[in-house]
């Protein structure tokens, strides 16, 4: 049966995904130069914006004042052409100002074999939008192909979370799975946090798993409503299977 025939290839071509993030490492997003020219700089000011200088666009200042959201602000980027914009380990309506990490961005070479540009998310900084500080980890059926990949006929399975962050406080619901399709974020799961413990979260034994559809990804985050205190042992890991 041709139905069934997909599915078991799509699982035996299947693999595991583990992504760990630390303080200050998560990539709210990710950029990837499509112009004809070539780029003299990407800077963050971190109350202020970001500034592309580029031979064929010239300077493209994008304001957190008129982009209040990560939604609003990969939306802007995107649409002057100049650069591809990726949401990452965020929310699209995850507040901008004051949430990124200071100065200028070094580009990398991605798995794909483009240049790109990752502004990080500063972990200890605060939300004044939603007075929220958090880790966050966004995985994907496209796993390292962000920009080439198909996400069409590929899901993701969620099958633990484990991590230590020094919150203000354990809170209630501040462990969270947000299933994310396309500019739609909906909160799936959530579970009380834990102060300055090493946790693992996991269903059914590690048997259970959170599937999503087709072209669903995940962001599982750890929040506080008042801080998240920087320290060598804080980390978020999720594991995860890509079909």
């Amino acid at each position: 049966m041709a139905s069934l025939d997909s599915v078991l290839v799509r699982q035996g071509f299947g693999r595991g995904v583990v992504k760990r993030v630390l303080d200050d490492t998560p990539v709210a997003i990710r950029l990837r130069y499509i112009g004809t020219g070539t780029v003299t700089s990407v800077t963050t000011v971190i109350s202020t914006g970001i500034t592309m200088i580029t031979s064929d666009g010239g300077t493209d200042a994008y304001t957190f004042a008129s982009n209040a959201t990560v939604g609003d602000l990969v939306d802007a980027i995107n649409n002057d052409n100049i650069f591809e914009a990726r949401v990452l380990d965020a929310l699209r309506s995850d507040a901008t100002d004051d949430m990124f990490l200071d100065g200028a961005i070094t580009s990398t070479s991605s798995n794909e074999g483009y240049q790109i540009w990752d502004v990080l998310h500063d972990t200890s900084a605060v939300d004044a939008t939603n007075t929220l500080a958090y880790l966050s980890v966004r995985v994907t059926p496209d796993a390292d192909r962000l920009f080439q990949g198909a996400r069409k006929g590929h899901r993701v399975s969620l099958q633990e979370i484990q991590y230590y962050a020094n919150v203000n406080a354990a809170s209630a619901a501040a462990v969270r799975v947000y299933e994310c399709v396309g500019a739609t974020e909906t909160l799936v799961w959530s579970a009380a946090s834990v102060d300055a413990t090493l946790t693992t979260i996991n269903w059914a034994s590690g048997e259970g798993k959170i599937t999503g559809a087709d072209k669903t990804e995940f962001l599982v985050r750890v929040q506080d409503a008042t801080s998240l205190t920087d320290t060598s042992s804080n980390f978020l890991q999720v594991v995860a299977f890509v079909e």
